[in-house]
């Protein structure tokens, strides 16, 4: 009887160590059976990783490709633009005088000016640019200097026709002892950009723009320059906005810059923007600022200025035609 007590508590304790090793089989089966759906799960995440990495680098190169390919676009159409630019005056032309000494000539600073921007333009942009003079003298159709700076100054306008813009670069006076002063010796308050447009460009969007652009450019170049008390200039919406030029605006001082025009009694009062309205070419005049101003003329001098003024039209003409860097 012992003995079949002793063999039925040993089957017992068998049966008991069975059922634990197999519980235990079971758990570890489990685990590994965990594990390997874990592992599949994450072959599957880094699978989806790889699968949406390349997708993302797919679509950056297709970015990049579509990017490139507007940018051959831009640089295309910009390498069509055409624009005129007009140093104004001729040589000795507007010389501003200093114990007898000449200290400042318009028509030479101008020329200096349309050089360095046409560089600009040409070179950051790709624009393609034609000057109405390349040196103190300035020739068209047989007509010269003076002939082209008065009675036949509407053929300068006109050298842009089939252009895209005239731009006919200029430095501002006043009348005799404005501000109760010296003539050529007037504040730095009286300084302030003029862009004055023809007719032409008063009904264009892109030419306000341009307008707008380089009078801001300019205003902000003049005010870090120390020649102008005034770093903001108004800009213009539409034609509506155009301030009518006078000598009391142009020689005030401390007022913002802003878009004028003038008209005569055969349109645009200036030949140069008659010229350009001849042949239906958005143009406009930009007084940089006062070479009545001691300091102004002292920055030209030392050759500040001429690259200054360059830079700030280029900005200017780019933003307003929205033109991009090559």
């Amino acid at each position: 009887m012992m003995k079949k007590k002793i063999f039925a508590a040993v089957g017992m304790l068998l049966l008991v160590i069975g059922l634990c090793g197999a519980k235990s089989y079971m758990r570890q089966m489990k685990i590994r059976e965990n594990e390997e759906v874990q592992k599949i799960e994450k072959q599957k995440e880094v699978a989806q990783e790889r699968k949406e990495a390349m997708e993302q680098r797919k679509k950056q190169e297709e970015e990049k490709k579509q990017k490139a390919k507007e940018q051959q676009k831009i640089i295309k159409r910009q390498k069509k633009i055409q624009i005129c630019i007009d140093p104004g005056h001729y040589s000795k032309k507007n010389e501003v005088y200093e114990n007898g000494k000449v200290v400042y000539c318009e028509g030479n600073f101008t020329l200096q000016v349309a050089k360095e921007l046409k560089k600009i333009l040409e070179e950051r942009y790709g624009v393609i640019v034609h000057l109405t003079r390349t040196s103190g003298n300035i020739c068209i159709n047989g007509y010269e200097n003076l002939a082209l700076d008065s009675g036949k100054i509407s053929l300068r306008g006109e050298a842009a026709k089939g252009m895209d813009l005239f731009i006919s670069l200029h430095t501002n006076a006043n009348l005799e002892h404005a501000n109760g002063v010296d003539t050529n010796r007037q504040p730095i308050g009286i300084t302030k950009p003029i862009v004055i447009v023809n007719t032409v460009a008063m009904e264009s969007k892109q030419a306000l723009r341009v307008a707008n652009a380089i009078g801001t450019s300019l205003a902000v170049s003049n005010a870090k320059l120390g020649i102008s008390t005034q770093e903001k200039f108004h800009t213009v919406s539409g034609k509506d906005d155009i301030l009518n030029w006078t000598d009391a605006y142009n020689d005030s001082v401390d007022k913002e810059g802003t878009v004028c025009a003038r008209r005569g009694n055969n349109g645009d009062y200036y030949g140069v923007l008659r010229g350009a309205s001849n042949v239906a070419v958005p143009g406009m005049i930009v007084e940089h600022g006062f070479h009545t101003v001691p300091k102004m003329r002292k920055l030209a001098a030392d050759g500040t200025l001429a690259k200054e003024w360059a830079e700030a039209d280029a900005k200017g003409i780019a933003e307003g035609m929205r033109l991009e860097e090559e």
